[in-house]
């Protein structure tokens, strides 16, 4: 714009013209003093001069804004080449330092000493588990679904996300009555197990404990069977793996040649990224090497990813006879169990019906005879009898198969399949199995070995430290990771190269990072996930980070030492919840605890009739493998946690990284990160960590504060950052019928009257008979009228109130806390204030907040000069008498009630006694205190377990335990 001739007025040198202008945008102005001034345009518009004519300065304006717009532009463009130079310089440092490390992974030069340090390995594994192992395991609401073979199978639910390898034996226990069974697979919170004996149709609650140690002792023997005599493919992977690295060219690709190669090589490994049609090359395979006439064997890890393998085989092929496809074990998804032939007992069954005919009519007949008949005991003998000609039957189906699928470790424990040979063996989900495991897979395979999965994904999960390479992936054993760490090619390895599943964002993210520029999109997945990326919330970004540094968002541990974070949760369901009803969504999260609040607020949704569609909450493990429209991942770690967890940091062997592109790899078309992104940078993660390079890539873009808020529109859900939600907050608490649990942390941020509405309301409860506990971080905060309500708990941390276990508030009574990090405040400029609604999510919480945990930890004297608690009163009044130092009342695990010192390095300890509690009691005041309910004096009594207060009306009488008083 030519600005030579207009006039403008400057501040301190008043009116003038613009007298030249040149190629840089500088403007030169004479004023009316005689001086001249040089400017730089257009921007001196906006400070230094005022254009005197409108028309010049609303394009003077309209010029500022398309160069702004202009500059950011070039900004961005700036940050994207930065940032793909920084994944350049990452991917050359790990081409030198071997980010896998793979060449660590021990390597043997003879076959012997191969299964001397595997059988170390396995044996230190199993002893772990066995010395850490017996813990007792909550299920309920259990369903007998089916029955198969000679075990009845039941469904359950678990409030703890469960962890275990398929095929295992449980034991099942009511009370003290035990049952054998069979776990058949653990998904999200839900339990299937073959159960040797009949317990009912409903199992409301059930306890179960685990011996997973037993499978690795099986495996120990079957690999030593296999030292004896090992076959030509078995020695080829124990000896020759890193003899085939292919160092002049690169890695081999695509669906047609890995099914070529699996036909003439004897040893093939198989790559494949996520949505690149894995089950799909297996199925094709299947059916390749039966045409030719071959015996096949399909193993993996999990019940399901064996129902999906047989189910996609079967469908690719319907003309196949009855038996020529088997599905042995227990299957999982409801298309194979009600399948007439595909499991091995349904083609048993359909083969002889009399015998079905018959079981059903034993079973029946039993429900009318006493236990103590001899009929009943005769019936017992003939159903065992059917069961064992059923058992012996599906092993002959099985032997006759030329298709045969099912897990590893079904193969490992059954006689059936580890006796026998198969002329190909199909290994999915390879990079998750122990080196054992694969080894011992190929020793059933006389020709053809082929193994199915990806490295930059889950390893094995190993317990202990001390296993060796336990952890170590074949793919990493037989020198391939390292190879394409390299840029080299691998004889056995071919990749498949094309995803199917991702937005194209998504996948060229992970692929820059996670396979080094490898791994490319299908045609047309940019459109065919545009309407889940342009969707609500955060819309037209596949990639999004909802960012909550500065607001209430407190990381804390639980008793098992898992991590979770109210407000993250409370968001996270938010706007998953949003999206529910329009599309399929889960929450995927580092850590059990939190996946187990996850949990339970999404069943409080799905019961309330919030979501038409189930949101699926798990932690990372227990999501491979699965797809969703849209993921949201929160990752639970900020303050109070002096660093971020190994599940979010760790680096060694791209342990963090594997997991983060599990999640990543999740979404189909939006993925959602919760994250405390100021938490993150001030802790300095790693740059070759890409959970780090995609907070670098979106922060400055993030959705902070009411920005996040404003993407909830969730049923059962509210939300907001003023007070607008004040009046419905004291609307639920006027309706407690049971009990109110409030946290404090801080001090309380509001305004009197609002102080005096919320105090008149509890007051009213308590006279009620409503349980009120107000826990304070401190209690000497809180007004004079709340104080005599409120105990003192100094670990307090997040602003939470609980109403009859079925109403969640978060933010209210509101807090104004602040963060203290490496001795500096931390600005809280957000303070949310959200209700959820449901009793799974409040009992969760009060759970992990341990709100039962009720013992006051103030020492302050309050105006009378005596102590509102008994707890108080220990703290202020009874010293150690080992080392003087204050005494504190603490609970143990059965309740009761004991003095411990304050000073953790003295474990002096002593059981309450009356006395004790009777000089509280009657302390500062000789006529001692009175019972609330009538006003007669309190004592203290010895109990069975515990010393009590009650008091002496002579009528019905009132008690109290030690930290209600």
């Amino acid at each position: 714009m030519n600005y030579v001739g207009k006039k403008v007025k400057h501040a301190v040198f008043g009116s003038g013209s613009i007298v030249s202008q040149d190629d840089q945008g500088r403007v030169r102005v004479c004023f009316l003093d005689g001086s001249t001034k040089e400017f730089v345009a257009p921007k001196c518009f906006e400070s230094f001069l005022v254009l005197q004519d409108p028309v010049a300065r609303a394009e003077a304006r309209n010029h500022i804004e398309k160069q702004e717009m202009k500059e950011k532009a070039e900004a961005e463009i700036r940050k994207k080449e930065a940032w793909e130079q920084s994944l350049n310089r990452a991917a050359e440092k790990r081409k030198e330092i071997g980010r896998n490390k793979e060449m660590k992974v021990q390597s043997f030069s003879t076959v012997s000493a191969f299964f001397d340090a595997q059988k170390t390995n396995l044996e230190t594994e199993a002893g772990y588990l066995r010395a850490t192992g017996g813990r007792r395991y909550r299920l309920f609401d259990g369903e007998h679904i089916a029955f198969s073979g000679d075990k009845h199978i039941y469904s359950f639910e678990s409030d703890t996300e469960l962890s275990m390898p398929d095929n295992i034996g449980i034991t099942l226990w009511k009370g003290d009555q035990s049952y054998a069974a069979t776990l058949v697979s653990c998904e999200d919170f839900s339990l299937i197990a073959a159960v040797s004996s009949f317990i009912g149709n409903t199992v409301p609650e059930i306890e179960f404990t685990s011996e997973p140690w037993c499978l690795l002792y099986d495996l120990v023997e079957r690999t030593e069977t296999i030292r004896s005599d090992p076959s030509g493919i078995v020695k080829s992977l124990i000896l020759e793996g890193r003899q085939q690295v292919d160092f002049s060219g690169s890695v081999r690709k695509g669906q047609e040649l890995a099914l070529r190669m699996s036909r003439e090589e004897p040893i093939l490994f198989v790559w494949g990224p996520p949505g690149t049609g894995k089950t799909e090359t297996l199925a094709n395979m299947v059916l390749d090497h039966i045409s030719h006439g071959e015996r096949v064997l399909m193993l993996s890890h999990s019940n399901v990813s064996v129902d999906e393998a047989a189910l996609r085989v079967l469908g690719k092929d319907r003309k196949q006879s009855p038996g020529t496809l088997v599905r042995y074990g227990y299957p999982r998804k409801k298309e194979v169990l009600e399948h007439p032939y595909l499991s091995s007992y349904n083609l048993c069954l359909m083969q002889h019906p009399e015998l079905e005919e018959k079981h059903k009519a034993l079973i029946e007949e039993r429900k009318h005879l006493l236990r103590s008949s001899p009929r009943y005991l005769q019936s017992g003998k003939e159903l065992n009898a059917i069961r064992e000609q059923l058992k012996q039957e599906e092993k002959r189906a099985v032997q006759r198969a030329c298709f045969v699928a099912t897990t590893v470790s079904k193969a490992i424990a059954d006689k059936t399949l580890y006796e026998s040979t198969f002329d190909t063996v199909i290994f999915d989900e390879a990079s998750m199995a122990t080196i054992p495991q694969i080894i011992f897979a190929a020793s059933l395979a006389t020709d053809h070995f082929v193994c199915i999965g990806d490295f930059a994904q889950l390893p094995p999960i190993v317990q202990s430290d001390r296993a060796g390479d336990l952890n170590a992936d074949i793919f990493q054993y037989c020198g391939i990771v390292g190879a394409v760490e390299s840029g080299y090619g691998h004889e056995w390895l071919c990749m498949l190269n094309v995803q199917h599943r991702m937005h194209p964002d998504i996948a060229s993210f992970v692929s820059r990072r996670m396979y080094h520029g490898l791994l490319e999109s299908a045609p047309g997945m940019k459109e065919q996930r545009s309407a889940i990326t342009k969707a609500s919330p955060m819309p037209d970004e596949c990639l999004a980070l909802a960012d909550l540094s500065g607001m209430m968002s407190v990381c804390t541990k639980t008793k098992d030492q898992s991590r979770f974070n109210v407000l993250s949760a409370l968001l996270s369901m938010g706007i998953a919840a949003s999206v529910a009803n329009n599309h399929e969504v889960g929450i995927i999260t580092p850590y059990n605890a939190q996946s187990r609040l996850l949990h339970a607020m999404a069943r409080d949704l799905m019961e309330n009739g919030a979501t038409n569609h189930k949101i699926t909450c798990a932690t990372v493990h227990q999501f491979q493998g699965s797809e969703k429209d849209m993921i949201v991942y929160d990752a639970v770690d900020c303050y109070r946690m002096p660093y971020p967890g190994m599940l979010l940091s760790s680096e060694q062997n791209n342990y963090a990284n594997r997991l983060y592109n599990v999640v990543m790899t999740r979404a189909k078309g939006k993925m959602i990160s919760l994250v405390n992104v100021e938490y993150m940078q001030n802790k300095k993660l790693s740059g070759m960590l890409l959970f780090r390079q995609l907070i670098d890539l979106l922060s400055i873009q993030s959705h902070r504060g009411t920005q996040i808020l404003k993407e909830i529109h969730a049923q059962k859900i509210a939300v907001a950052t003023d007070r607008s939600l004040d009046k419905r907050f004291l609307e639920d608490l006027s309706k407690a019928r049971n009990e109110v649990r409030i946290d404090i942390p801080g001090q309380m941020d509001a305004d009197p009257a609002t102080i005096e509405k919320l105090t008149a309301v509890l007051q009213e409860l308590s006279r009620k008979g409503v349980t009120v506990v107000i826990r304070a971080e401190h209690k000497q905060k809180l007004s004079a009228e709340l104080r005599p309500m409120a105990i003192e708990n100094e670990y307090i941390a997040n602003p939470v109130t609980l109403i009859d276990k079925e109403i969640t508030w978060f933010g209210q009574p509101a807090s104004g806390a602040c963060f203290i990090a490496e001795g500096k405040p931390l600005a809280v400029w957000c303070r949310p204030i959200v209700r959820f609604e449901g009793q799974h999510c409040a009992k969760s919480l009060f759970s992990f907040l341990d709100m039962n945990s009720t013992i006051d930890m103030d020492d302050q004297k309050n105006e009378q000069g005596t102590y509102d608690t008994f707890g108080a009163y220990v703290r202020g009044e009874l010293q150690c008498g080992v080392c003087g130092k204050p005494m504190m009342l603490n609970k143990g695990k059965s309740g009761r009630f004991y003095l411990a010192c304050s000073d953790p390095k003295c474990r002096t300890f002593v059981w309450v006694e009356p006395k004790m509690v009777d000089d509280y009691l009657y302390f500062g005041n000789k006529n001692g205190r009175f019972c609330p309910e009538d006003g007669t004096s309190l004592t203290a009594g010895q109990g069975k377990k515990n010393v009590y207060v009650s008091c002496n009306c002579g009528g019905k009488r009132h008690y109290w335990k030690l930290d209600e008083i």
